[in-house]
């Protein structure tokens, strides 16, 4: 592995040559923006990637250095929770991260209130993600309670909310124009969606001023102005909703006659009553539909607002003391809709579950299974009624009943499932409701299945060291959230988890008297409780220097640094650099030798040829298999550059966010795309920070999509 890192070495400084002239121009003012801890680890700021300094100017900047490397800078850079030493120091840490996702949440209901949505939603983008992603590590090892919940909470419900104020106001305007063109059909249509905008927008604004309360109590910094700011948007939205429905509909009031509160799902509910205007007019309608409980009535109305409806108590809560019953008017309806609450004591019936289809044939690890489940109550069939499987007590597939209280539920074998018979278990998705579904089981035979694993490791700073890899069946399928137990020279020091892909990552401490040199590292996955075979793979510790990349995914320091200020040709050597190593691990797991991976740049033969895209593209699939998500989005970034170069004909010596403003410039791919996929490859090559396996995963999609156009485009002209 020492020659694959002198080869890389070797040509990366060829291709530096060609670049020198516009290296020379950059160093200086680049090297201003890095900011370098004491293991010459660069390092990003203030929650996000360089991209933000790039889009945000002189407020994304990085902390200034001085000419010895030393931070001016009073603000807490990132610092790798495993390595901040005191309580203080993880405080600080805390301290820094809260103000900045407090500043994003600020940014974003800001320009929301601007009515910049957009701008609203990038504010809690990857700004947002980042630092709260070192925020839940922090907070797992501090003392306090923290507010990863609320800014979780903030993180879906304020992005959704910006939607929904987004399609209100284009909602709102689509409702002006249609009352400007006279079509009062389509116009009462958008009135009503409005409502249920509104409606929508009350309900996550009081969600959103309840996590920025709790984030107040739990940080100690202010939300209340960002909390009064949120509420006079949604009171602006509720203003004009109540305008426009007062212009547009009538008042309606729903009467009830007579009922009995008794009811069950074998003795429904009668319901007589009556609709009128505020005014006692009576409706003009032949038709209505109700909302009763968990389901939709349609009845007739006379002339005199008269009806009677009848319901089936089925999913609504057992212990219910009260329905309500509510009109609910047509689009094109004049009026507007009214709802009455009336008490009842339900009394619960028993639904009993009949099974067929179920599969005679062994089944083993994420094979297909599924069975036809009938629910009903004295012959009568249960519908719309939501039923669970669950096999080796896990639940594989949920499905709701049909007219004929029929339902196919379809699913997977977990690894759970015992081998031999297992037992597949079909009942009630949710208990305590007014018909009680009564559980029913069926065998369904498991195999065994036999698994592989993988393992890598490298050495990182502050004695600690990278694992990754991933566990797998024979077949190839992912084996995900199964436990791997990672030993150091056959000391026991971590257990962890595969993700959705079957990959697995962490960072372990060498045990004493243990140093990188002489290290092994184990991995273990025990099947025993599963239907997996058990699997165990050992490698060595690569270090930088002799043949190993960074523990991070990414290069030692060094040349990352350089990488920074060099041209976009720099890219293609990076490229060369993941691809060499990766080639060569293969190589050296095959039998071979790294030496056998490329020709000695200085020893008269020429370097291997750049990969073709798609070759780059399965390599970055490849590398993101083998739990290396740095390395997967800079070769997938390079495999949709070289793509897009080629299409436009652009200098392949320009800086990556040259390139992205020149293929802009050129209308060459998706602006969106190619600035996410940038910003992406950015940070996974310079910034030392471990981009996530879904952001790796979405970066190398989008890489993909964008060539995908690229060679359509060409294909076409």
């Amino acid at each position: 592995m020492r020659g694959d890192w002198g080869r890389s070495i070797r040509l990366l400084s060829m291709l530096l040559l060609v670049v020198s002239t516009v290296t020379m121009a950059t160093v200086a003012p680049v090297s201003a923006m890095l900011a370098v801890d004491t293991d010459g680890q660069s390092l990003v700021t203030d929650g996000a990637s360089v991209a933000s300094a790039h889009s945000l100017g002189d407020t994304g900047r990085l902390p200034q250095q001085t000419a010895d490397g030393t931070n001016n800078s009073t603000d807490v850079i990132h610092e790798n929770p495993d390595e901040v030493d005191s309580e203080d120091d993880l405080d600080r840490l805390a301290s820094y991260l809260t103000g900045a996702l407090n500043g994003q949440i600020e940014s974003s209901t800001l320009r929301l209130s601007r009515g910049e949505y957009e701008a609203a939603k990038s504010a809690l983008g990857d700004e947002y993600d980042t630092p709260l992603r070192k925020y839940v590590d922090v907070e797992g090892e501090t003392a306090g309670d923290g507010a990863t919940e609320e800014y979780e909470t903030v993180k879906e419900t304020q992005r959704d909310y910006i939607d929904t104020v987004s399609e209100f106001q284009e909602t709102r305007r689509e409702y002006e124009a249609a009352k400007q063109a006279g079509d009062t059909e389509r116009a009462r249509e958008l009135a009503r969606r409005l409502s249920r905008l509104d409606e929508a927008g009350e309900t996550q604004s009081e969600r959103l001023i309840a996590a920025f309360d709790g984030i107040s109590n739990e940080t100690g910094d202010d939300l209340s102005e960002t909390s009064t700011r949120l509420a006079a948007v949604q009171s602006n939205i509720s203003a004009q909703r109540r305008d426009i429905v007062g212009r547009e509909f009538v008042a309606t009031r729903l009467d009830v006659t007579s009922y009995d509160r008794n009811i069950s799902f074998t003795d429904p509910l009668v319901l007589t009553g009556s609709l009128v205007t505020d005014n006692g007019t009576p409706v003009e309608t032949t038709n209505a539909t109700f909302a009763v409980g968990d389901q939709r009535i349609r009845t007739a109305v006379g002339a005199d607002g008269g009806f009677e409806l009848a319901y089936r108590p089925t999913r609504v809560a057992a212990n219910a003391s009260e329905l309500t019953v509510r009109y609910l008017p047509s689009n094109a309806s004049a009026y507007q809709r009214s709802e009455r609450a009336i008490p009842v004591s339900i009394t619960q019936v028993a639904a009993t579950t009949t099974l067929a289809d179920a599969p005679t044939g062994a089944s083993g690890y994420a094979d297909p299974v599924s069975v036809r489940a009938t629910v009903s109550v004295n012959e009568t069939p249960v519908t719309d009624y939501r039923l669970s499987a669950v096999l080796g007590g896990v639940p594989v597939s949920t499905a709701r009943t049909d007219g004929r209280g029929h339902s196919t539920l379809s699913g997977t074998v977990p690894a759970t499932a015992p081998v031999g018979d297992a037992t597949l278990r079909v009942g009630p998705a949710r208990d305590g409701r007014a018909v009680r579904v009564e559980p029913a089981s069926v065998s369904v035979p498991i195999t065994s299945e036999a698994t592989t694993l993988d393992v890598r490791a490298g050495a990182s700073a502050n004695r600690t060291v990278v694992v990754a890899g991933a566990l797998e069946t024979r077949e190839g399928e992912a084996v995900e959230d199964q436990p791997v137990a990672i030993s150091v020279a056959g000391h026991p020091v971590e257990t962890v988890s595969t993700n959705s892909s079957g990959a697995y990552r962490t960072t372990v401490s060498l045990p004493a008297n243990v140093t990188a040199a002489n290290a092994t590292v184990s991995a273990a996955f025990d099947g025993t409780g599963t239907n997996l075979e058990s699997a165990s793979a050992t490698t060595t510790v690569r270090r930088p220097g002799n043949g190993g990349g960074s523990a991070r995914g990414g290069l030692p320091f060094g040349l990352t640094d350089l990488l920074w200020v060099v041209s976009g040709t720099a890219v293609v050597g990076l490229v060369a650099v993941v691809l060499l190593r990766r080639d060569g691990e293969t190589a050296a797991s095959d039998g071979g030798t790294a030496e056998s991976v490329a020709p000695s740049v200085d020893g008269g033969t020429s370097p291997a040829p750049t990969p073709a895209v798609p070759t780059m593209l399965d390599s970055a699939s490849d590398s993101l298999s083998s739990g290396c998500p740095n390395d997967a989005v800079v070769v997938a970034y390079a495999g949709a550059r070289r793509a897009l170069a080629a299409d436009a004909g652009i200098d392949d010596a320009a800086t990556h966010w040259e390139f992205y403003e020149q293929c802009v410039d050129a209308g060459v791919g998706s602006a969106d795309s190619l600035e996410s996929l940038t910003a992406g490859y950015e940070l996974a090559a310079y910034s030392g920070v471990s981009v996530s396996d879904d952001e790796a995963e979405r970066l190398v999609e989008t890489a993909r999509a964008l060539v995908d156009a690229t060679e359509s485009n060409t294909s076409t002209n």
